[in-house]
């Protein structure tokens, strides 16, 4: 806060600022009057002393006898102010000069008589043998003899200013002196109780509303005493109900911040418990399939698979927005190219869309050369997310997926992705609520094509995490238009060709000549995963425990170690450190954590504790198949 000037301060300079001009003004006045006065009192002696002078001074003109004007002069010199007398002829001829120093006429008097002022009177003779009554009539004859010079000296007028400065000064500082006085007294006074006053309020400011101040004033000072007090116990009482809600506001949080930790415990654990079954019966299913089936069989187990995946699907949808919910998605950020990745979203959904009759459009052209950096994997669920829903809702028609605008403006690279379709459409007074989390147009659409109406809930927050927009644009019967709009720093690259779809990942034929630990302890994930590491030609080991795989490691030299994180006895992330901290064949092997828990951020707990990559349970043959391709050594691959 600015502060200016106190009151008691602005009381003083109140008091003393007038009383100080007006004694600058009668100062001036008197000091102007007075030296006023003193020129003219010397104006006044040089002059009657030099009438004086000129009046006896006549005999001497007319004789030059200087005995009889010397007496005269030498008493007139005894003046301190009369520096020097002069007298002249008519004709100008100095007949007679002195001074009292009884200098001569040089050079130096000259100086001299410059710095004096000079009076001067005509020397004038009477004829006073004229008649009588030419002499009362005032007609006698007069005649002009000379004339006198009386230079008087400035030093008194000097004196006297000095003086009357000094005067003046005395004069103003008494006043002044007594005007502070006063003011001080005053000041003090009225500025006592307002001082105590703002420093009342500066503590009720600063929260302390018990502090009272004292009414001992009268008149509005008293008022404002009593107004201050009367506020501050105001404030005092709304603090303590505040007080009182805010430990209610603050205990009803730390019971939802309870209810929500044992929320998310009880999905941490219900993750674990739905994904572990999954696992077991999706990973068998995928192994009946490599066996001898009758097509009826064979019809029971795609059935089977495709409702695994939908269940699967629902578990991730639920897990991924409770991950939202509580702010734990943390986006992975790395350049890759869009295009590329753009097409390989388009190649999983282009034979849905031709199975059931669909025109399958990409327009992707416009991006073939850029790299953008973001969350890949979170764009591309996104994407995936609307091209399901398009699929979905579109009985005939198209499914469109295009960028429909790229432009490039300093660093970053405004990219608009659409997804289109012409599907039923929604109407304008859904396009809103479709947002929500657990909402469809209306209820019949969750019983004619399932889901729970998190897809696109969590599609939103997933590209406003990214710092994007998703917006929709539909109509009844026409279809729907879902645009993507991201802004993300970029790099050029040359045109690439496109990726073969699927030549990687269905590939599964390959036979790997390697050892691998199984860390496991559940017994159908175990026999899940060592059916199908044997169908790819891996001989495996099996631990039960992370110390059975220490013990295990100790002895044996693998080529990859496939670890579980929840076990009995000791956990994945323990036995890594302990792998990892001894010297050894494994302590460079790659170590694969495998686990059903997806609720928190396992993949970077893993990481830390010096684990190499992760692979989430349930998984299938293609996931683990392109998982030991990328970490198993090319010479074990036949």
């Amino acid at each position: 806060m600015k502060k200016g000037w106190s009151l008691y301060t602005r009381t003083l300079l109140l008091g003393l600022g007038p009383v100080l001009l007006v004694s600058l003004i009668l100062s001036s006045y008197f000091i102007h009057a007075r030296i006023k006065d003193v020129k003219q009192e010397l104006d006044n002696k040089g002059q009657l002393i030099a009438v004086q002078l000129a009046s006896t001074a006549d005999y001497f003109v007319l004789t030059g006898n200087n005995s009889i004007i010397s007496p005269l002069t030498r008493v007139l010199l005894e003046d301190k102010d009369v520096e020097f007398i002069e007298i002249e002829d008519m004709s100008g001829s100095l007949l007679f000069s002195q001074s009292d120093q009884d200098i001569g006429i040089d050079q130096s008097s000259d100086d001299m008589k410059g710095l004096l002022r000079w009076f001067q009177a005509d020397i004038i003779q009477y004829n006073v043998l004229a008649d009588e009554e030419d002499w009362f009539g005032h007609s006698a004859e007069e005649k002009v003899l000379g004339q006198v010079r009386i230079g008087l000296s400035e030093a008194f007028i000097i004196e006297r200013q000095q003086e009357i400065l000094l005067h003046a000064i005395l004069i103003g500082c008494m006043a002044m002196l007594i005007s502070g006085l006063i003011a001080w007294l005053s000041g003090a006074k009225i500025s006592r109780p307002i001082t105590v006053l703002s420093e009342t309020v500066e503590k009720m400011r600063e929260g302390d509303y018990s502090v009272r101040t004292h009414e001992n004033a009268s008149g509005e000072v008293g008022q404002l005493q009593v107004g201050v007090n009367t506020l501050a116990g105001a404030l005092q009482k709304s603090e303590e109900i505040q007080q009182h809600y805010v430990e209610s506001l603050i205990k009803a949080r730390e019971a939802s911040e309870a209810a929500n930790k044992a929320k998310s415990e009880f999905l941490a654990v219900m993750t674990h418990e739905l994904r572990t079954p999954m696992n077991g019966v999706l990973g068998m299913l995928q192994l009946m399939q490599t066996t001898d089936l009758s097509e009826e069989q064979n019809d029971y187990v795609e059935t089977a698979l495709t409702s695994g995946d939908h269940l699967l699907g629902l578990i991730n949808d639920i897990l991924d927005f409770s991950k939202i919910e509580q702010g734990n998605i943390e986006l992975e950020t790395r350049f890759f190219n869009l295009h590329e990745s753009l097409y390989r979203v388009a190649e999983s959904f282009k034979v849905v869309a031709q199975a059931k009759g669909l025109d399958f459009q990409l327009k992707i052209d416009e991006v073939s050369n850029l790299d953008v950096k973001t969350d890949e994997t979170r764009m591309r669920q996104v994407l995936v997310n609307l091209l399901g829903n398009a699929v979905k809702f579109t009985d005939s028609g198209f499914i469109e997926l295009a960028v429909v605008s790229m432009k490039i403006q300093g660093d970053l690279a405004n990219i608009e992705i659409m997804v289109k379709d012409s599907g039923k459409g929604i109407g304008k007074e859904n396009l809103n609520r479709i947002f929500d989390a657990f909402q469809q147009e209306d209820a019949s659409i969750s019983r004619r094509y399932g889901g729970t109406g998190l897809g696109l809930a969590i599609s939103r927050q997933l590209v406003d995490k990214m710092g994007g927009q998703l917006r929709v644009e539909s109509e009844i019967g026409i279809g729907s238009a879902f645009k993507c709009a991201f802004s993300l720093p970029y790099r050029e690259h040359g045109k690439r060709q496109l990726p073969v779809a699927d030549t990687v990942t269905n590939d599964i034929s390959d036979s790997f000549n390697a050892h691998v630990l199984l860390v496991e302890d559940n017994e159908v994930n175990q026999k899940v995963a060592l059916r199908m590491l044997t169908h790819f030609g891996v001989q495996c080991e099996l631990a039960a425990d992370g110390i059975e795989a220490i013990e295990l490691c100790k002895k044996q030299s693998f080529d990859m170690i496939l670890m579980d994180l929840q076990m009995p006895n000791m956990d994945g992330y323990e036995a890594t450190k302990i792998i990892r901290s001894q010297d050894g064949s494994n302590k460079e092997t790659p170590i694969i954590a495998l686990t059903a828990n997806a609720f928190h951020d396992v993949k970077g707990e893993c990481l830390k504790a010096g684990m190499n990559d992760f692979l989430a349970k349930p998984y299938k043959k293609i996931g683990l198949h392109d998982l030991l391709r990328r970490w198993l050594n090319e010479k074990s691959i036949s």
